[in-house]
């Protein structure tokens, strides 16, 4: 008896949804993709409980006919190949005539469309893929297809699905690569009642950017315009120094359709050479290939987000040549270029509080103290640094450019380890300015304090006992008693800054400074999303955040242990890109998650510290309860062992 069988049909179908409908938000993307196809001028979509419940997505475009309704959920039914050749020369979005024969499978569906030319719309109803109901609708010009229930009928799928949270960020970024390649479309994306964006059809990229990520995004992206035989490269790159965490901020498209091809990204990280530098970030990309589709095969993976070139050498060579071109130029784009009003005042008619003060000039000089926020911390006396002159530095870096505005003083090394100080902004702390939570000298003026509780030090390793130097401004050397160890700054000041703010938000809240004028801070809008459904997290280390309408937060108090200009510029933004790029993983976020990402703050490499402020970060370190790895997992401090330097020395 023969133990071949042909899979019947509902199986085979079901097997083909898993490959193609992963999540809520792979439904979104083929049925918006069926839309630009079939000429929509406005998309709307709308999703419930994250598109789990409900998925609606409704268009203007062509429509079909009753025949038409009937075979487009047939399996491989498709209007766009005719012949084998066609395969070779791809123009559309959707052309394998899968996607929504799969969606019904796994969902309760209903499809409703009307032709410009038909009195009367048509409309068909599916459950679990089996036809239930085809009869005459009352509908407009265009198609809606309305998908409930998604993998009811397929329990194991649904079971590992992530939180809501999450599956509507997926739906975010899916709707956002279609809206960013097709700009003569109008996109509408409503959410759990929630309106994520809305977007008017036309206007440029630049405009377009600036409607889903804002100005500070945007403001920072210098135009690329290349071309080599028939290939063209346009789109936006990032300025020097303008990065994110993750490569989720790299979009690529391919003849419009947003793909993932590591040939690209390999120009991409060529073109900027050394300004890609600093590990786990990159610049942010919009770009834009158009070659011949004979070039290209898209019909690798159902899902249609990998390509293969007929030559990614030559595609690699010519990204990298695009891009080193455009910051070669370095321009930068403004508002009118933007596609905005010649003022650079938003579309919308809304005003930032930002630019009604720009005119306004207030000139007032901050005292130069700390106060006390936490009964641990101590008070400094203005005048104690002006007593302790600087000193030379033990790094050999002597020359390097200091991030913040000061040189940094030496301090005294005779205090007893004292706590975290709130950032000064003016360098005198021994860190450089602006670089968030310090670390103090001894005070002159120390305020009435309870003796510290005895801390257990996890770490009984060899630890460091005496800092020998300062290595290239980024790993402090010490000695140890099994050899010499070396110490990653930057690591070891986020476990320092982890642990304080993680203690304080857990316990008392962390004490924040008020702004004297609210700043505003205009986020993408899925940082923007994440942050709101997220500010009481966020208000327990110190932030005082309020919508301001779209993707614009008002901030009205930051965490004391950083400082105010750049925790709105920099530490903010890269909290929440961290926050968004793990987003599969941690939303709803919980304050450890927000603490880690907090760590931004800490110093950085090539940061110059004194001898003394060295002295002062080893011994706040071997406080933490964990002060051997950094708060994302790498360790902070390497021993390189007498046995192994007496083996680099032939002594053995």
């Amino acid at each position: 008896m023969s133990r071949i069988r042909i899979m019947s049909e509902d199986l085979s179908n079901r097997i083909a949804a898993g490959e193609v409908i992963e999540r809520p938000a792979s439904v979104v993307k083929e049925l918006v993709e069926n839309a630009v196809d079939a000429g929509a001028r406005h998309i709307t979509v709308t999703a419930e409980r994250s598109g789990i419940r409900r998925i609606v997505v409704a268009d203007d475009g062509c429509g079909m006919d009753a025949d038409d309704a009937l075979l487009c959920i047939e399996p491989h039914g498709t209007s766009k190949l005719r012949t084998v050749e066609d395969i070779d020369s791809i123009v559309t979005l959707g052309f394998r005539g899968e996607a929504l024969p799969s969606i019904a499978a796994v969902s309760r569906f209903t499809l409703l469309t009307r032709t410009a030319d038909s009195g009367e719309a048509t409309r068909v109803r599916l459950e679990g893929g089996r036809l239930l109901e085809t009869a005459p609708g009352a509908g407009p010009v265009g198609t809606t297809v309305e998908v409930r229930d998604l993998f009811f009928n397929t329990p194991a799928r649904r079971k590992f699905l992530k939180s809501p949270a999450t599956e509507a960020h997926h739906i975010e970024e899916a709707v956002m690569a279609l809206a960013i390649g097709y700009r003569e479309i109008g996109f509408e994306l409503k959410i759990d009642g929630r309106m994520v964006f809305n977007c008017p059809a036309g206007g440029t990229l630049e405009y377009r950017l600036r409607e889903l990520f804002g100005g500070g995004y945007a403001g920072n992206l210098i135009p690329v315009e290349h071309r080599e035989g028939s290939l063209r490269i346009t789109g936006l790159i990032a300025g020097p120094g303008f990065t994110r965490i993750g490569r989720r901020e790299q979009r690529v498209f391919i003849n419009r359709r947003a793909v993932e091809a590591p040939a690209i990204y390999r120009g991409i990280r060529e073109g900027y050479g050394t300004l890609e530098s600093e590990s786990g970030r990159f610049p942010p990309v919009v770009l834009f290939l158009e070659l011949p589709p004979e070039e290209v095969d898209v019909n690798v993976h159902p899902a249609k987000r990998e390509v293969r070139f007929k030559s990614e050498f030559a595609i690699t060579r010519c990204v990298s040549a695009a891009v080193a071109a455009a910051l070669k130029g370095g321009g930068r784009l403004d508002s009118a270029a933007a596609g905005g009003p010649a003022n650079g005042l938003p579309l919308s008619g809304k005003v930032p509080i930002a630019r009604v003060l720009e005119g306004v000039e207030i000139t007032y000089r901050p005292k130069n103290a700390l106060q006390p926020d936490l009964a641990n911390w101590h008070c400094v006396d203005e005048d104690s640094e002006e007593k302790n002159p600087p000193t030379a530095k033990v790094s050999e870096a002597v020359g390097r450019s200091i991030p913040g505005d000061a040189d940094i003083p030496e301090f005294s090394s005779s205090d007893p380890a004292p706590e975290m100080l709130t950032d000064r902004d003016d360098g005198a702390t021994g860190f450089p300015a602006g670089t968030g939570a310090s670390i103090s000298p001894e005070p002159a003026k120390p305020c009435p304090e309870p003796e510290p509780e005895p801390v257990s030090i996890a770490f009984a390793g060899d630890w460091p006992e005496e800092v020998l130097g300062i290595f290239d401004a980024t790993y402090i050397l010490a000695s140890g008693r099994e050899g010499l160890v070396l110490i990653d700054q930057h690591a070891a000041h986020e476990r320092v800054m982890f642990e304080r703010l993680l203690a304080e938000a857990r316990h008392t809240g962390a004490a924040s400074q008020r702004l004297l004028l609210p700043q505003t801070v205009e986020l993408s809008r899925p940082q923007a999303g994440l942050l709101l459904r997220n500010s009481k997290v966020f208000e327990k280390l110190g932030f005082d955040v309020e919508p301001a309408g779209g993707a614009t937060i008002i901030i009205n108090a930051v965490p004391n242990s950083l400082g105010t200009r750049r925790a709105l510029d920099e530490v903010l933004p890269d909290m929440l890109d961290e926050l968004v790029e793990n987003a599969s993983a941690r939303l709803p976020v919980e304050p450890e998650y927000v603490a880690r990402a907090a760590c931004h703050a800490a110093v950085k490499a090539h940061d110059e510290l004194t001898l003394e402020a060295a002295r002062e970060l080893l011994r706040q370190l071997r406080r933490c309860r964990q002060g051997t790895l950094c708060p994302h997992g790498r360790p902070t401090m390497v021993t390189i062992t007498r046995k192994e330097l007496e083996k680099r020395f032939a002594r053995r």
